[in-house]
Order: structure tokens, then sequence, then C-alpha cells
């Protein structure tokens, strides 16, 4: 890509030279240099400076968005002509939620080690809104987790696997946890801890228990952390809400899920891929391997939609 644009899209990223310089590892000399050829080129000022480091200009900003894509595309051509060289990916990044890093991910990596035996692995455990710009900018290859309703993108692709059930999460001496499944009636006067990485989960609650005409839910604490969640669910004695599919992992903590009846909600769950990234053999596989892992589910409850 064009070095002048590679300083620009630094600097505007780390806001001081001295940072940007050693972010693309060029003295700052260079790096301003740069910076003063593509200003020269287009004809105004990108930056002003200022006591904390460096600020765009209205031109900067308005440039900045083009200067993204044009690095977008720029990845995205590069990757499609790798793809069709032929050269396969050393490392795969994959980012996921709690359901696919707690209890799809290993099998799903070790599928690919046998047919891979030299690939390796990076995985950040973590929500759609971290890691899907992590997928954008390529700092990630894939991104598994719930498929969020969005308008058509030119870049990223979301490929439907499974569906998923949500059901309710609570200590294994918990009275509601000799039924095999919770109504209404049941779900009444819940104390709630809710998972902050799925931003969706307490909207869906709050419009169960509206259609269900329960009063609206009593959340005592928030978390952004999984593991946490689960720890607070089981030391207050309240609820949490998660996929059916935890069943198996949720156990080795000392709780236990139970679904409702009507459901809460059943949510669409898969793959983010970039379209340019389709034509590598390894995310092919990977695909794949995720029906063959996640969208066969558990607890007879996952519907496979390949």
């Amino acid at each position: 890509m064009d070095r002048n644009l590679t300083a620009f899209l630094a600097i505007a990223a780390e806001a001081n030279l001295s940072d940007a310089a050693e972010k693309i590892g060029l003295t700052q000399p260079s790096l301003t240099k740069r910076l003063a050829n593509l200003e020269e080129d287009l004809g105004g000022k990108l930056f002003e400076r200022h006591r904390r480091g460096m600020r765009l200009t209205a031109a900067g900003r308005h440039f900045l968005a083009r200067a993204e894509r044009i690095e977008q595309e720029y990845r995205q051509a590069r990757e499609e002509i790798r793809a069709l060289a032929g050269i396969g990916l050393e490392t795969l990044r994959v980012g996921a939620g709690p359901l696919f890093h707690l209890r799809y991910a290993a099998p799903l990596f070790a599928r690919l080690r046998n047919r891979y035996p030299s690939l390796t692995f990076e995985l950040v455990a973590d929500q759609n809104a971290v890691t899907l710009p992590m997928l954008r900018d390529g700092r990630l290859d894939v991104v598994l987790g719930a498929i969020e309703p969005s308008e058509p993108d030119a870049l990223v692709t979301a490929i439907p696997v499974a569906e998923i059930e949500l059901a309710v999460i609570m200590a294994a001496d918990d009275p509601m946890a000799a039924l095999p499944v919770l109504g209404p009636r049941e779900l009444a006067g819940f104390s709630w801890v809710a998972y902050s990485g799925a931003t969706d989960n307490v909207p869906l609650l709050r419009r169960y228990c509206a259609e269900q005409r329960l009063k609206p839910p009593h959340i005592i604490a928030h978390s952004t952390s999984f593991a946490a969640a689960l720890d607070l669910t089981r030391a207050f004695r309240a609820k949490l809400m998660a996929p059916l599919q935890l069943s198996d992992h949720v156990k080795t903590v000392g709780l236990v899920i139970r679904p409702t009846n009507p459901s809460i909600s059943r949510l669409s769950t898969g793959a983010y891929v970039r379209r340019s990234s389709l034509g590598i053999a390894v995310i092919r596989q990977l695909l794949e391997d995720l029906k063959a892992v996640a969208g066969l589910g558990g607890n007879g409850r996952t519907t496979d939609r390949r």
C-alpha cells in the first residue's frame, strides 16, 4: 500500500508522531516527511499539533474514512491474490464469544490441526463488539458468535451455522433446579446477573417478561466477563441467561441450566469472515468443520442450518 497513506493512518490511530513512527518502523523525521508529501499531494493540512500530540483537521477527518476504505480494499485484494496463488495461513486468528470459546473452539481447532499439522492458532475470547472490528482491520481471520442483524456489507459476510436457545443458569441446589423446564410462573421474582458481553440479553429478557405479563427483571449485577457472571450467579444465588448448549460447562462450576417454555429466545450463530478470505483453504475447511462441530449442537436443541 502507498507509504504516505500508511503513515497517515498510523498518525491518525496513535495521535502521536513518535508512537506512530514506532508502530510502522520509521524514524520520526521520515514519518513527518511522508505526511508532508501526502498533504502537498492532497492540497490541504490533515493534522494540527497540540500539547498532547496530533489532531485531525476537518480535511483529515474527511480523508480518514477514504483512507481506511483504501486500506481495507488493499488488504482484501492482497488476501484474494494470495489465495489464488495457493498461499495459506501459518496462524489462524479466531475471535469467539463464550459459547464458541468454551464449547467449540477446542474440538474445532483439533480437527483443523489434524488436517494442517503446522497450523498454529490464536484465540481472542471476547464479544462481537470487540472482535468484529479486529476482523475488519485484519487482526483476526474469523469471528465466531451470534449473527446479528446488520446492513449488507461489502467487506465481511456472516455465515449462519446453528440456532441456539437461551436458557436459565442457577445453583445446582436451587429449588427450581429440580424442574426440567421452567415456565413463566417459575421465572417470576427471580434476581438476575446480566452478562454485558451479549448486549441483546437484557432486552430479550425484558421483552419475554413483558410478553408473559411478568414484572420487569430485577438485575442485581452486570459483568463484562462471562466467568465472573457465573461466579456472581453462584455467590448471589441469582439467575443468569445463557445458551442452553453450555450445559456441560456450567456443570463444571457447580451450576445447572434449564430451558424455558415458551423459550426466552432462539438466536442464529455462526461465523463472520472477510469475503476476500473465502478462497483460503484453511478458512473454507474451518467453515465446514464448524458445521460438523457446532451445527450438530448439543442437548438436541441446536438446529443445523447448512
